[in-house]
């Protein structure tokens, strides 16, 4: 009995962890057209102070080309990290180029002008994939544990069932 309690605990922590992720996903796909909610103005006051936007000359445009870069890469983050394939490098690919163009975004807006952006954000975007790749390391292994697990609770349910129906007959 205790093995079946322990089977449905470890398939609600599986149904909790599925269930926000699903969320995060959601919540993020939708924040993209968070950019709505700004003014159509070069100057936005807040509570926290000003914000102008310079080469965009609209807040609403400097969030729409920011949210533009930053919803695909926290979705791709979320794949890279939750991915079981052995093919899951090459997903750090569009991340690197869409960190890549986040830089190019707030550059544009702070009047940044650097002719030689790629070879200053390539040791930046090195150092954000050798995080990402520990990360994913440590989540790998929670992943691979959690898969044994699944398959050893499996084989111990099919042993004691089988075992019962043979003491049955």
């Amino acid at each position: 009995m205790t093995q079946n309690k322990q089977l449905k605990k470890h398939e609600s922590k599986y149904l909790v962890t599925g269930s926000l992720i699903i969320a995060s996903i959601i919540i993020i796909s939708y924040s993209s057209y968070l950019y709505n909610y700004f003014p159509d103005e070069k100057v936005f006051e807040t509570i926290f102070g000003t914000f102008e936007s310079n080469y965009y000359e609209s807040v609403r445009y400097f969030v729409w080309a920011l949210l533009s870069k930053l919803v695909p890469i926290f979705l791709l983050l979320i794949w890279f990290t939750t991915c079981k394939h052995w093919w899951y490098h090459v997903i750090a690919v569009p991340i690197a180029i869409y960190i890549f163009q986040l830089f190019g975004v707030i550059n544009d807006d702070i009047d940044f002008v650097d002719e030689v952006e790629f070879v200053y954000s390539l040791p930046i975007t090195i150092i954000v994939l050798i995080i990402l790749y520990f990360i994913r390391s440590k989540i790998n292994v929670f992943l691979k544990a959690q898969d044994l697990k699944k398959q050893v609770d499996e084989q111990m349910e099919k042993a004691i069932n089988k075992r019962h129906e043979d003491q049955i007959h």
